[in-house]
C-alpha cells in the first residue's frame, strides 16, 4: 500500500513538475519557434494576453515591436521547422498583429482541457520604450521592464515581476507575488497569492496583499499599505502613511512627514521611527497593550496603554492602535 502511494505521489510531482516548466519564461540563449515584427513610429500600445504561459516584455531602441513565440510540447521547446507543430498550433488561438498604433499579441487556448496536454507558448515582447502595456497571463508569470506610459498588469498563473517602469501603473496577482523595483509614477499592486515588494520609487503606491506581507522600501510618495497575510513594512519619504496589518506587525521608518500618519495592527505590534519628529505638531492617539514614546511639549493624557493629545501644539495627526502587541515610536536626527 505503502508503495502504491508512493508511486501515485512520485507521478503526481512529475506531472506538477512539467506544468510548471511549460508556464516557464524562456531563456535569453533560446531561439523562438515563431517571430513577428511590426514597426511602429510613434509611441503605441501592446495588448497582450496568454493562457499558454508567461509573458516578458523588455526594450530595445528601434522602432519596431518583436513578438517571439516559444512553443513547448512535453517541456521540449519546438523549431519552426518541427513536425509536431502544427499539432501544437491547433489547440491555440493566435493573433499577432497590429491595428494602428496597437499591437496584439494574444495566445488563447481552445480548450481548458488542453492544459493537461503538456503544450504551452510562452511570449518575449520588445518593443520601444515608449509603449503603454495591457498584458494578462492565467497560464504564468509576467516579467516586465524598461516600458514607459500607462500600464496595467495581471496573472492568475504566477507572480508579476516589474523593473524601471514609468508611468502609472497597475499590477496585481492571484498566483504569486508581486514585486516591483525602480518604479516611476504613481503604482497599485495587489497579490492574493504572494506578497507585495516595492523597492525603490517615486509616486504614491497603493499596496494589498492577502497571501503574504507588504514591503515597502525606499519609497517618496503617499503610502496606503495594508496586509492580512503578514507584516507590513514602509520605509522613506512620505507626507502621508496609511498602513494596516491583521497578519503580522508594523514598521515605518519615514522622513517629511506633513499631512498624516495611520497605522494599525491585529495582528503584532507597530514601531514607527519619525525622522525629526520630535519638532513637528502632532495629534497622537496611541493605544496598544503598552505605549511607549518619548512625549515633548505635550498636551493631554498619558497613560500605560493609552497616550491621547499633541506634541508642539498639534497638527498633524498620529493614530496608532495595536491589538496584539506594543506600540514604539520613536523620533530620528
Amino acid at each position: 500500500m505503502k508503495t502504491r502511494v508512493n508511486t501515485k505521489m512520485c507521478i503526481m510531482i512529475a506531472m506538477l513538475i512539467a506544468l510548471l516548466s511549460l508556464n516557464g519564461f524562456s531563456r535569453d540563449d533560446q531561439k523562438p519557434t515563431i517571430t513577428k515584427s511590426f514597426d511602429l513610429t510613434q509611441p503605441g500600445t501592446l495588448n497582450a494576453s496568454s493562457s499558454g504561459g508567461g509573458v516578458v516584455v523588455k526594450t530595445h531602441d528601434q522602432e519596431k515591436v518583436v513578438i517571439q513565440a516559444f512553443v513547448r510540447k512535453r517541456n521540449k521547446l519546438l523549431s519552426p521547422s518541427d513536425p509536431m507543430l502544427d499539432e501544437v498550433l491547433e489547440t491555440f488561438n493566435l493573433d499577432f498583429s497590429k491595428r494602428g498604433s496597437v499591437i496584439n499579441a494574444i495566445v488563447e487556448r481552445k480548450s481548458r482541457m488542453n492544459f493537461w496536454n503538456n503544450v504551452g507558448i510562452s511570449l518575449t515582447i520588445i518593443v520601444p520604450s515608449e509603449m503603454s502595456c495591457d498584458v494578462s497571463s492565467s497560464g504564468g508569470g509576467l516579467k516586465i521592464s524598461g516600458v514607459e506610459g500607462m500600464h496595467e498588469f495581471s496573472s492568475s498563473g504566477g507572480g508579476v515581476q516589474l523593473e524601471n517602469v514609468t508611468g502609472t501603473t497597475a499590477a496585481k496577482s492571484s498566483g504569486g507575488s508581486v514585486k516591483a523595483t525602480n518604479q516611476n509614477g504613481d503604482i497599485r499592486l495587489s497579490s492574493s497569492g504572494g506578497g507585495v515588494t516595492v523597492n525603490d520609487a517615486h509616486g504614491s503606491v497603493y499596496a494589498r496583499s492577502s497571501g503574504g506581507s507588504v514591503h515597502l522600501n525606499n519609497i517618496n510618495g503617499d503610502v496606503d499599505a495594508s496586509s492580512s497575510g503578514g507584516g507590513v513594512s514602509v520605509t522613506g519619504i512620505a507626507a502621508y502613511v496609511k498602513a494596516k496589518s491583521s497578519g503580522g506587525s508594523v514598521r515605518v521608518d519615514i522622513s517629511n512627514l506633513t499631512k498624516e500618519l495611520y497605522l494599525v495592527s491585529s495582528g503584532g505590534g507597530i514601531n514607527a521611527v519619525i525622522q525629526n519628529g520630535d519638532g513637528l505638531g502632532l495629534d497622537l492617539d496611541l493605544r496598544a497593550d503598552r505605549v511607549n514614546i518619548e512625549l515633548q511639549k505635550f498636551s493631554g493624557k498619558s497613560e500605560k496603554n493609552k497616550v491621547k493629545g499633541t506634541m508642539n501644539n498639534g497638527g498633524i495627526p498620529v493614530y496608532m492602535h495595536a491589538s496584539g502587541g506594543n506600540v514604539k515610536v520613536q523620533f530620528g536626527d
